[in-house]
């Protein structure tokens, strides 16, 4: 595998502006020997979304940074020949790859499905979470009579203090539920938050969408402004099995989407994330719905008809990790 100065230019470049700006959401990484994520390793497909000049390097690597941050998958660039080409995702099927390809041709023409060529990868960028703001020790004790002090440190990581306040412990509302993990716990809790006091969740934990130019980002800034707050979303058990046979035969199928053969369908709303399993990322791309023209992941969350819910976080073939809400 080869390196190229350049390039090596270009990514740093790249990196220290995003940390300076404090939006970090993709790093773009040089391609070394042991350097590549393990997904790209095991895969066998990827696609191809566009190709340039080799001297064009330093817009590539933003073209790569923009593709990951917006939809959440490793990025390659790829020397062949006299050209660098830009490839996405790790599948380990060639059917997997014709499900994301659908949904990118509008954006990128041209595309197409590639074999991997791990050995002329040049440089790459992978998704990884933002770090939290590290906690003071007068808040710290502050809280922890108020509220558990799991949920405490979560939001003291997060520099949210204020989510510990008593009126707020009603969100932890699947604490005490066993089958649950603590993944899928977490998700509740930050749907309820944002359902008990909207305008607060949007300044607080989705405050970089303030100034977001974007319609989907921009939307959701406004809409959760006005408003008024909703029923806490309480567990289920039908309903948390209801979503876990789902998010289980998607996992290991690899399917996308919401139709059932195996699985009955106990719920009168659903929403289905896949990717990261963070459950601050599961809520909030729900939320955000991008791409999403009826924005029904958001009016599902947002449904003040509902007022419980099964959470199941699964692993999945091509997506690496979904989650599955259930609403009733």
């Amino acid at each position: 595998m080869r390196c190229f100065t350049p390039f090596m230019i270009a990514a740093s470049f790249w990196f220290l502006h995003n940390m300076a700006v404090g939006q970090t959401i993709s790093t773009l990484s040089n391609a070394v020997d042991g350097n590549l994520p393990k997904e790209a390793i095991r895969s066998h497909y990827r696609i191809q979304l566009m190709e340039s000049g080799a001297d064009e390097l330093d817009s590539m690597g933003k073209s790569a940074g923009d593709y990951t941050a917006k939809y959440r998958q490793n990025c390659y660039i790829v020397r062949n020949g006299d050209v660098i080409q830009l490839h996405a995702g790790d599948y380990a099927e060639k059917s997997f790859a014709r499900q994301k390809l659908s949904w990118l041709k509008k954006t990128y023409p041209g595309i197409r499905i590639v074999k991997t060529r791990n050995d002329s990868i040049i440089a790459f960028s992978v998704f990884v979470k933002r770090k939290p703001v590290k906690p003071t020790p007068p808040e710290i004790s502050a809280v922890v009579p108020v509220i558990s002090s799991e949920i405490a440190a979560a939001n003291l990581q997060a520099g949210f203090p204020v989510w510990n306040r008593p009126e707020y412990v009603i969100a932890n509302s699947a604490q005490n539920e066993d089958y649950l993990t603590q993944e899928e716990k977490m998700v509740y809790y930050y749907l309820n938050l944002v359902r008990l006091n909207p305008a607060l969740f949007a300044k607080t934990y989705l405050g970089d969408l303030r100034h977001s130019k974007g319609y989907y980002e921009e939307s959701l800034w406004m809409e959760l402004q006005t408003l008024k707050p909703l029923p806490v979303l309480k567990p289920n058990r039908k309903l948390f099995e209801s979503a876990q046979c789902h998010a289980t035969q998607s996992g290991m199928t690899g399917y996308i989407g919401h139709d059932r053969t195996k699985c009955a369908a106990y719920f009168a709303g659903e929403c289905c994330h896949y990717g990261p399993s963070d459950p601050m990322e599961v809520v909030r791309g729900l939320l955000i719905d991008h791409d999403v023209s009826s924005l029904g992941h958001r009016k599902t969350c947002l449904n003040p008809r509902y007022t419980e819910l099964g959470v199941s976080i699964q692993p999945h073939k091509s997506y690496i990790r979904n989650a599955v809400l259930d609403f009733r």
